[in-house]
């Protein structure tokens, strides 16, 4: 099984296959991807509710996908709003605020790909409450993305969301119909 994505990448699959893989995919369908995706890796895990020792349901996972399909423009500090949704389980993710609030303690994977304005430098950092987690650093000439891909311990009620590097205004997000920009989030302990 191979998960499709709007430009070529290389994917590492559960089975340990890897591929590449060249398509486009609908939201629909990336969605329905994304849920597949979950609802396999608890599977294979068996997930459990620690506090209570019931087996979570695929909905009761805190898990979000969030994209923006058009640029953001940032001034030192701000944070990046992705303001659409493919996948929001149990709300978590605030399309207003661009900050995801775990609903529930434990560790939790987050992977951002966020694209620069042509020829212009892009400065990110990912934050856990307030504390800066991991940064991104992009510049050069033409279109480029930076990346987050993290795994972090959460408290219920904390909260994370990436924000331009301070110091650094006049920055800009580039997005369009083909939604480069994306920020996601899962439980998976």
């Amino acid at each position: 099984m191979f998960i499709m994505l709007s430009f070529p990448l290389l994917l590492l699959v559960l089975t340990g296959h890897i591929g590449i893989v060249r398509s486009s995919c609908t939201s629909k369908l990336e969605k329905s991807l994304f849920d597949d995706l979950i609802g396999m890796m608890l599977k294979l895990k068996g997930t459990e509710h620690i506090a209570h020792r019931q087996e979570l349901r695929q909905n009761d996972i805190p898990a979000f996908t969030a994209y923006r399909n058009s640029a953001q423009s940032l001034s030192s500090n701000a944070v990046v709003k992705f303001d659409k949704l493919w996948t929001n389980n149990l709300n978590a993710y605030d399309v207003t605020t661009g900050v995801f609030t775990a609903p529930i303690a434990g560790l939790y994977h987050f992977s951002a790909v966020v694209m620069s304005i042509s020829g212009k430098s892009l400065f990110l950092s990912l934050w856990q409450n307030d504390t800066k987690t991991a940064g991104s650093y992009t510049t050069g000439d033409g279109y480029k993305t930076g990346t987050f891909d993290v795994v972090l311990t959460l408290k219920k009620g904390d909260r994370i969301y990436i924000r331009c590097r301070g110091g650094h205004d006049s920055q800009s997000i580039f997005s369009n119909s083909d939604d480069y920009s994306t920020f996601s989030g899962y439980l998976i302990a």
